[in-house]
């Protein structure tokens, strides 16, 4: 059986149950269906589905042909985003203002949310799986031949929208809207999530295909054999509107977007269907196998005809020939900008460490060759390498970096190394640690006359050390500590509790300075019973764990431990606000912060099996824009793992881990988007179109003159 699924919901990649009950009663509904919208002279015959797949599997491959392109489209999608933020949906805003919030606010109730969810997704299915199957199951080639390029039409039209002008979904950008559909159960939220960029909001193709198919019909079904199938159209598309704006899913402009573009789609058709299906028609295709077999020699010679034919024109080209080298080179161009604003990362060559950090403009690897330990530093706005030496390692150091101080340690050694100025090739630590016992975390501090100082926690002890002088500032024994982390000259330390986790914040040279932070909960029922039954684990947040804490500024971020996964909470300093930035269904894990970016990893799970192990699902990274209060956008869509993310002054970086085990360190920019010969491209386009344009605009007078 074939399963139509485009639109918002636009693969079938993710085998989670909901989905499968989805297809399953699409398909049953639309089977069910059939002998009320069938034309009059048609009868059904199990055989029929056999013989539509033998008549029109040319038509299928039309269809089917879109799926080929849509996850690829839809990273590409998800890529430019993250790198361009080419967000139209604050000017769509504007002009609507929140018509779509009146309308979910005036009418919402639990009946209508869970009905009109399973609608908008099993309801779909339905219309476009019957309205492409119906016509050719009775063989309709006739209907068929239009219907099926219809649809094809729609899509491609809407790929330029998809990828150039991203609207969001009203429940993710309009305050106190919801997104009800998306939100409705855990699973379905995990699914969702997995196959949806939520930027593919104009044109609304859930509007857009039904109100093709329905103007297809309309204009082709001469003898209304289809007029009750046509009726039942234009109900579900009035539906349709209502409920995409109900779910808190489409704007109104997206609706009229799905209009026009099925209106340009039906128009094309009509000057595409004959062309096309002369030499696509499926019963075409056996006569002419038959004839190349009976006699090869005169089909060469009659494709070859064939082929001079199409390049005729070329030899005296009009005004059509002109047009379509003009479009050639507006797609080149534009492949071109495609490309570059969908590589923003590179890898650094010849650096494939095991260990990897990175601050400001810093890039340090830890390698292991031919067990030799080697560490590099890289800086990224010079690209140049340097050495870092010291004492030889016998396993990889762990890596702190932070402020242009280095600290490379393990459990009984430390070296601390300034970067403050070097010119060497090699450079040298110039503060080290030796034979001191258990040393379990090192975080890099300044104070206030920005000198560097180490907090370093060995045991039950904190120790708070005078880089310069190598003095003890501080020597506090402490109990049930998680993590430290320090931050100009600020240390924030995290403890459990009976309550719960909580962080004291305290200014190292102004003791009287000093916050003490509960981390929230952030509870949801269905969620936590959701997370129960998936990992076997209960949720449990008076015994959860803050693992890690990173701070910059007045900004804390801390990841936390709550049984099943961790969860990253994002903590105002100043006001004491806190939101979850990582998505409560999927495991977080190191995050890093600089600025106003914040870096992380997330391991996206697609759903429950018996057999379930979280470690299946890669590590992918993602970002989140601190002053931009938007979600999270996932920078990588590999099928492969992601470690160490660490934000840098301009960028990303992180290790990339492909099945074979090899590894490669990879900076992404958050600032150019375009690469320099994109600028080239640009001006070489813009200077071919002017004489481009004034030959296509010469020959369109001639030869609309020699017309009268």
């Amino acid at each position: 059986m074939m399963v139509f699924h485009l639109g918002h919901i636009d693969s079938m990649a993710v085998g989670t149950s909901i989905y499968l009950t989805w297809i399953t009663g699409a398909i049953v509904i639309s089977i069910a269906l059939m002998p009320f919208f069938k034309p009059d002279y048609a009868k059904i015959r199990i055989s029929g589905f056999v013989d539509m797949f033998r008549r029109y599997w040319a038509h299928m491959i039309v269809v089917f042909s879109v799926y080929l392109w849509k996850d690829i489209l839809d990273q590409l999608d998800r890529i430019l985003m993250a790198n361009t933020q080419l967000d139209m949906t604050p000017y769509v805003y504007a002009i609507e203002g929140d018509i779509v919030l009146w309308i979910q606010e005036s009418l919402s109730n639990s009946i209508l949310s869970i009905g009109l969810t399973h609608f908008y997704v099993m309801g779909f299915m339905a219309v476009t799986f019957s309205s492409f199957v119906y016509p050719i199951f009775f063989d309709d080639r006739y209907m068929a031949d239009r219907v099926s390029l219809s649809m094809f039409w729609v899509y491609i039209l809407a790929i330029p929208f998809y990828l150039f002008f991203n609207v969001r979904v009203t429940g993710n950008y309009i305050p106190e809207m919801e997104t009800i559909a998306y939100d409705l159960t855990p699973e379905i939220h995990n699914w969702f999530i997995q196959i949806d960029p939520f930027t593919n909001g104009m044109p609304s193709l859930h509007i857009g295909l039904p109100f093709a198919i329905w103007l297809t019909m309309e204009r082709w079904d001469s003898d209304e054999r289809w007029l009750r199938y046509r009726r039942l159209l234009l109900l579900f598309i009035t539906v349709t509107g209502f409920t995409i704006l109900y779910l808190g899913i489409h704007w109104v402009s997206d609706i009229i977007g799905g209009i026009i573009v099925a209106v340009i789609a039906v128009e094309i058709t009509s000057r595409t269907h004959k062309p096309i299906w002369q030499f696509a028609d499926e019963r075409l295709f056996s006569r002419r196998l038959a004839r190349a077999i009976d006699n090869p020699k005169k089909w060469f010679s009659d494709s070859w005809i064939l082929v001079k034919s199409v390049f005729q024109p070329l030899q005296k080209p009009s005004s059509s020939q002109t047009k379509a080298f003009i479009a050639v080179l507006l797609i080149l161009t534009s492949s071109v900008l495609l490309w570059d604003a969908t590589h923003q990362d590179f890898p650094i060559e010849g650096v494939n460490p095991t260990k990897s950090a990175g601050s400001e403009g810093w890039v340090v690897g830890v390698e292991e060759i031919d067990d030799d330990i080697k560490i590099k530093l890289w800086n990224v706005s010079t690209q140049n390498e340097k050495l870092v030496s010291g004492m030889n390692w016998f396993d990889p150091p762990s890596i702190e970096l932070s402020n242009n101080s280095l600290v490379l340690f393990d459990e009984s050694n430390l070296e601390f190394f300034n970067l403050d100025n070097i010119s060497s090739d090699v450079i040298e630590p110039m503060f080290s640690i030796q034979e001191e016992i258990n040393i379990q975390q090192v975080s890099i501090g300044q104070n206030t006359n920005g000198n560097p100082f180490l907090v370093l926690v060995k045991g039950k002890e904190i120790e708070v050390i005078d880089v310069f002088t190598s003095k003890i500032l501080i020597s506090n024994e402490i109990n049930n500590l998680t993590t430290i982390e320090a931050s100009d000259s600020s240390i924030a330390s995290a403890f459990n509790t009976e309550n719960g986790p909580i962080i004291n914040v305290t200014t190292l040279f102004n003791p009287s300075l000093e916050i003490n932070i509960i981390i929230e909960t952030f509870s949801n029922d269905l969620i936590d019973e959701y997370l129960e039954e998936l990992f076997q684990v209960p949720v449990d947040y008076n015994n959860s764990t803050i693992l890690d804490i990173e701070m910059d500024g007045n900004f804390l971020v801390a990841l936390v431990d709550v049984g099943p996964l961790n969860r990253l909470i994002l903590i105002d300093l100043l006001s004491g606000k806190q939101e979850m930035i990582s998505n409560p269904l999927w495991p977080a894990e190191s995050p890093s912060i600089d600025g106003n970016y914040i870096a992380f990893l997330q391991r996206p799970i697609a759903g429950t099996s018996d057999n379930f192990d979280p470690l299946e699902y890669n590590q992918e990274v993602f970002l989140w824009d601190i002053l931009s209060n938007n979600e999270w956008v996932q920078i990588t869509h590999d099928d492969f793992n992601q470690y160490n993310p660490y934000v840098l002054s301009d960028g990303i970086t992180w290790i990339t881990i492909d099945e074979d085990g090899n590894s490669k360190l990879v900076i992404y920019s958050l600032e150019k988007t375009f690469e320099e010969y994109s600028s080239v491209v640009l001006q070489s386009a813009v200077v071919m179109l002017i004489p481009l344009l004034l030959v296509w605009s010469h020959q369109s007078a001639i030869e609309k003159r020699s017309k009268y």
